[in-house]
């Protein structure tokens, strides 16, 4: 037998390891690799084989033995993860020649979609005597039976019983749609891939140090996340760009902004997002001094079976151990409610070098309850295998001499002027799942404490030449932002803050507000002051009951699948009953240079079309060149021509010009106010018909819209101006509503 070739068909083997292994003509080495890699699970054959070959080919007299010692020493020390790999190899979502591949995964989301509609048929013979309603619940659990067999969940499944038909209806759509099941199907082959990379351990850290000072790397070890993750991720966000920088927007008054310069003058910017960050936790700090608060600073983490780098692993994903953590300060956070104990800050999630998440939180609460705060997050993140921290607190004497160690290679490290952070006393029994630190105002403030993390999990401002506590080497920004985008965990939580998206909504407004209490708010917001905010909402952990929230214009059948969405409208009171629109105009995304070409596709010539204004104030359109001298003789610029010439009306003095059907029209004062209205009534009778859930305005939507903006004109006209102002819409639409009532001037002159 062991003159033999072993038959590669016989063995478990992918195509190609088999193939790699056909080519080697040694008999007892072809022999030894085809059995050694067979008993190893898939997605690690291709990676050892290649690694086999490399040493195996290599020049020198000992690269055969070497090749087989590495192989023997590789499936012994990856032995106990075998079974780990295999059981996640055996549950597979997708077939791995589709799942290794991103393209063919994108592939396979269109014959899914396909699959489901095939499925629908099928069940459609089954259901032929039931009713409507019996039909679509069966549908819906046959068919969600069959996506969580690909690892996806439909949205209401776990809550289907308490769903209206309606709600099922939704979800079934959603699952015979294929850009549904490519988006599924993405994160599916991102989060598996990763996992079986996780079982490999192939991501931990990637350094460690030997004998004095002596460094040593793993080459196929990366902290955080993959090799694989991270060029993934890599080229994921150099698409995204250059999706980016193609496009443009464009709004109802023809200004035009490159899409990629919008997307960085926003929150998603990650210097803007640090610096609002910053901002809030720092005014929040002032606030708590205020209140006599003092700070503490925690770090909590996962029991060891949660560590993929840990013997005990349980083949938890970070996503799972993220879930653990959020369900156990869920559980803490009820206690202290429960209690009465007031508390806010903010928390920061991040990985550790083999990828389970911990959490560093900054709390201010009351000095009176910080043992409280302080006790009953212990006792909650220690209360799971807590056998394992009873085995530390009897092996403590070499926990403290190991501490000793780190504190003096600190020592060493802080004489050579090597930024490193100072070891934690974890020979404590409670040390490995819960630090504490209480901050001495003496030696810095809060937010300092935190500053690193927050600068770490967003952009590595000013924080690069530190080192890593987690890897011993220089903070790199791209894993751990590879490692959240993977995981799906959200890195920045703030505790007991009142609502952001009302403070950035309130920073969209630049112009004064009539409104006092609007305009007070809007005012501290408009300066960045965050603590001024926030005491004009009410304070902190004020909750539901905040003086103001975010304005939502609800809109019914508002996407492809029918359900109800809703967009951020602006800013209300605790009341509603007085609003602010921060978001009045509406954008169009499209391909950069439309705008241009659009312009420059509106000819000046053809015949002249009757146009709907009377009088001497349209002057027919000739020849080009000529035509184009007239406009040029009104003032205009090349801008504003083109602007013209792509169908868009623009201000010149106290005109405005336009072109409709091929003629220049020259409004004046008074057919400016009658287009205004116009427009201004076509624009709320759809609004109208939209909030009662129809497409189209009814009579009633119009005139409803023709007196609401007559009452607008109207007040305008009252303080002196021509064309009304957001104050003026607000209190016409509270009228229109039946809100409030109008003033008996105002009122007389609508009835005269």
């Amino acid at each position: 037998m062991r003159d033999q070739r072993v038959e590669l068909a016989t063995l478990n083997l992918s195509g190609t390891a088999a193939t790699m292994v056909s080519s080697i003509e040694d008999i007892r080495n072809y022999n030894f690799l085809a059995l050694g890699l067979s008993r190893m699970p898939i997605p690690l054959q291709t990676r050892v084989a290649r690694e086999y070959f490399t040493m195996y080919n290599r020049k020198g007299g000992n690269s055969t033995i070497n090749a087989n010692k590495w192989l023997r020493r590789t499936s012994e020390k990856g032995r106990n993860r075998f079974a780990r790999l295999f059981t996640l190899c055996n549950s597979m979502p997708l077939p791995w020649h589709i799942i290794e591949s991103k393209e063919r995964t994108k592939d396979h989301a269109i014959k899914t979609a396909l699959d489901c509609s095939k499925h629908l048929s099928e069940i459609a013979q089954e259901t032929a005597d039931l009713s409507l309603e019996e039909s679509i619940i069966h549908t819906f659990e046959k068919l969600g039976e069959f996506c969580l067999s690909m690892n996806v969940t439909p949205k209401y499944w776990h809550v289907r019983d308490q769903q209206p038909v309606e709600a099922l209806e939704i979800s079934l759509l959603k699952i015979l749609c294929e850009d549904w099941w490519k988006k599924k199907l993405k994160t599916v082959r991102k989060q598996y891939l990763e996992h079986i990379e996780l079982a490999m351990g192939s991501v931990g850290k990637a350094t460690f140090y030997v004998g004095k000072g002596k460094k040593v790397t793993h080459k196929n070890v990366n902290p955080y996340t993959s090799k694989k993750a991270q060029r993934e991720f890599a080229e994921d966000q150099r698409s995204v760009l250059d999706y980016l920088s193609k496009l443009e927007i464009e709004n109802e008054d023809g200004v035009v902004i490159d899409l990629l310069e919008a997307v960085k003058a926003g929150i998603a910017n990650p210097a803007i997002r640090r610096c609002e960050t910053m901002l809030r936790l720092r005014e929040s700090e002032e606030i708590a001094t205020e209140l006599g608060f003092v700070g503490v600073f925690y770090t909590l983490t996962c029991p060891s079976k949660y560590h993929p780098g840990a013997a005990n692993w349980n083949g938890a994903t970070p996503k799972e151990s993220q879930k653990y953590m959020v369900e156990t300060w869920a559980r803490a956070r009820a206690k202290l409610g429960r209690l009465g104990v007031m508390y806010f800050g903010m928390r920061v999630a991040e990985a550790h070098a083999d990828g389970c998440p911990h959490w560093h939180m900054m709390l201010f609460v009351p000095k009176k309850k910080e043992q409280t705060v302080t006790a009953i997050i212990r006792k909650y993140f220690i209360s799971e295998d807590r056998v394992e921290l009873i085995k530390r607190y009897d092996n403590r004497k070499s926990l403290f001499k190991a501490y000793k160690l780190k504190r003096r290679d600190w020592g060493h490290k802080k004489s050579q002027g090597i930024k490193a952070k100072e070891p934690s006393k974890d020979f404590r029994t409670f040390s490995p799942r819960v630090l504490v630190e209480r901050i001495d105002p003496s030696k810095g403030s809060a937010t300092g404490y935190i500053a690193k993390y927050i600068s770490k999990n967003l952009d590595a401002y000013q924080i690069t030449d530190l080192e890593d506590e987690e890897t011993g080497e220089k903070i790199k920004v791209n894993p751990v932002l590879c490692w959240a985008s993977t995981w799906g965990i959200r890195q920045f939580q703030f505790q007991g803050s009142p609502s952001v998206t009302v403070y950035r909504e309130l920073r969209r407004q630049r112009d004064k507000v009539d409104h006092a209490e609007l305009e007070e708010i809007r005012e501290a917001a408009d300066r960045g002051s965050w603590k001024d905010f926030v005491k004009l909402m009410g304070g902190m952990c004020v909750g539901r009951n905040a003086n103001f929230k975010t304005a939502y214009e609800q809109i019914p059948f508002g996407n492809k699948y029918g359900e109800l969405t809703r967009k951020v409208k602006g800013v209300t009171d605790s009341e509603e009953t007085v609003s602010l629109l921060t978001r009045v105009t509406q954008w169009v995304k499209q391909l950069k240079g439309t705008a241009a070409k659009n312009a420059q596709e509106l000819g000046f010539v053809g015949a002249a079309d009757q146009s709907w204004t009377s009088g001497n104030n349209c002057t027919p359109l000739g020849a080009a060149a000529r035509e184009a001298r007239k406009l040029f003789s009104l003032g205009l610029g090349n801008y504003q021509v083109n602007e013209l010439k792509k169908g868009k009306r623009i201000r010149v003095d106290d005109r405005i010009l336009s072109i409709e059907g091929q003629k220049l029209i020259i409004l004046e004062d008074e057919n400016q106010i009658d287009l205004q209205k116009r427009n201004e009534i076509d624009h709320w009778a759809h609004i109208f018909a939209r909030s009662e859930g129809r497409n189209r305005p009814f009579e009633a939507d119009w005139q409803k819209s023709r007196e609401m903006v007559a009452t607008a004109f109207v007040k305008a006209n009252n303080e002196g101006r021509a064309m009304p102002i957001g104050s003026d819409w607000v209190y016409a639409r509270e009228i229109a509503d039946g809100e409030a009532e109008a003033g008996w001037w105002d009122a007389g002159l609508m009835q005269a």
